[in-house]
């Protein structure tokens, strides 16, 4: 059963993609049965408007699992994970579900522009929103902090280990 809520990042790396492709594949058969019944153009620009709306979201819920090591060696936000292919994608498409809205509601030249620049820019907002979000829920500053912390009393414990008073060394060197 397929756990969308979950916390673990491996876990809902996995079980997120079995529903992007369910999706994905449902989204392939009706355009095709769209398309096989007469729909045409509309039907197949819908569908892959739709499909290049979801590739950000690929990225972004694909290299979840990465996100502790990442932090942990100090990449930045904006960088961690697969986020490169998210703020590469989300622009293109969010500008495009902002033309195909446009399109479909008939509005001017000038308008369908501006919204998709609006488009463009709201969508990529969305996605780094819906990412920080994640951040928090999982409580991954936190963690880092947390590791971090237990890395340096760790290294004190080794670094106690290895001194040995001067009166101990005089008499295991004599």
């Amino acid at each position: 059963m397929l756990d969308l809520r979950t916390l673990d990042p491996a876990r809902q790396t996995a079980d997120r993609r079995v529903a992007l492709a369910l999706g994905y594949g449902a989204l392939a058969c009706l355009t095709f049965a769209a398309v096989g019944t007469g729909s045409g153009g509309w039907a197949l620009a819908t569908s892959i408007v739709i499909a290049l709306g979801g590739l950000p979201w690929i990225f972004a819920f694909g290299g979840r699992w990465r996100l502790l090591d990442d932090a942990l060696a100090g990449v930045p936000f904006w960088l961690r994970g697969d986020r490169t292919g998210v703020w590469a994608t989300a622009p293109v498409a969010g500008a495009l579900l902002a033309l195909w809205l446009s399109a479909l509601l008939g509005l001017p030249t000038a308008l369908a522009v501006l919204a998709s620049l609006v488009g463009a820019s709201a969508y990529t907002a969305l996605l780094a929103w819906n990412e920080q979000r994640y951040e928090r829920l999982i409580l991954l500053d936190l963690t880092v902090l947390e590791t971090r912390f237990e890395r340096i009393t760790d290294l004190r414990a080794e670094r106690a280990a290895r001194i040995v008073a001067a009166s101990e060394f005089r008499a295991a060197a004599g």
